[in-house]
Formats: C-alpha cells, structure tokens, sequence
C-alpha cells in the first residue's frame, strides 16, 4: 500500500488536503506505520501542485485583490488633487433589500437581520450564517409583508392637518 500512495504522490495530480485523509485513513487501518505515514505526508506536501490544491482559494484571494484595487482607486478619486478626503459629490446609496447572492462560504454568509430581495419578495435572515436561498432553506427566512401602514399614516396626518387648519 505503501508503495502504491507513494507512486500515486510522484504524479503530482492530487489535490492536497484529499491525499492527506486518504494517508490518514490509510495508517488509520494500519496498513502502514507511523514511520510511513509520515514519510508519506511529507512527500505529498513537497509534490502537492498549488493549483490542483487550492484553486478556490486562490480565485478568492483574486477577487479580494481586485476589490481592493478598486478601493484604492476610489480613495484616489476622494482624496482629488489635493490629497485630502473629500465627500462625495452624490451620496452612495444602498439598497434596503439588496439582491441575494449565494454565499460561497461562511466568510460572506447572511447574519441575523440581513434583508435581501428573491424572485421579487422580500426577506430578513433569521439564522446566523446562512448560505442558503429562501426557497431551499425557509426556515432560515422571514417573508417582509408589505402593508398600507404607511399610506395610512401619511393619509391619516393629512386627514388631521386638513381638519385642523
């Protein structure tokens, strides 16, 4: 078995982190030692290709950079001629219920309270790291229902200052 893994490592068409479970698994059925278990590992990390291995990873460590270029580039923009923070000349607006967008991972998955808009309704998240749409998982989802509270109000104070003046 030894040889086999070791042969297979020599390749270098593995992604890391399953070879080091299969080694695992492997001196966990000990059908190899300690000594080969070791050997193995260390061998798998030296021939281990970053790109079999981490190419999630690092897609997200590109889209990162490229944020922050664009960062950059919009404190430039603010700071001017001049070099000091200036305001905006139009105030950034963000929506009270954005679009969903499926979370890739725990790092940007929905908290309590977040509000989104899906397939035209809308929703705030009831559980803390959320990933999932309102469609596959409800219970992770409260519906917003619109109501007349507020035309009611707006017509109710005009009702009243009419009465009144």
């Amino acid at each position: 078995m030894f040889d086999n893994i070791k042969n297979l490592i020599k390749t270098k068409g593995f992604e890391l982190k399953d070879m080091l479970k299969k080694i695992n698994i492997v001196w966990l059925e000990s059908m190899i030692t300690d000594e080969q278990m070791k050997e193995l590992k260390e061998l798998a990390r030296q021939n281990a290709i970053a790109e079999n291995s981490y190419a999630p990873l690092q897609e997200q460590i590109n889209n990162i950079y490229s944020e922050m270029e664009a960062m950059k580039a919009e404190i430039k923009k603010l700071k001017g001629e001049t070099g000091e923070v200036t305001e905006p000349e139009e105030p950034v607006e963000t929506e009270e219920y954005p679009a969903f967008v499926q979370p890739t991972g725990a790092h940007d998955a929905y908290k309590i309270g977040d509000k989104i808009t899906y397939n035209g309704k809308k929703y705030i998240c009831k559980l803390d790291n959320c990933v999932w749409a309102p469609d596959v998982y409800p219970a992770g989802w409260e519906e917003v229902v619109e109501t007349d509270i507020e035309e009611n109000t707006d017509e109710a104070k005009q009702t009243v200052t009419n009465e009144e003046g």
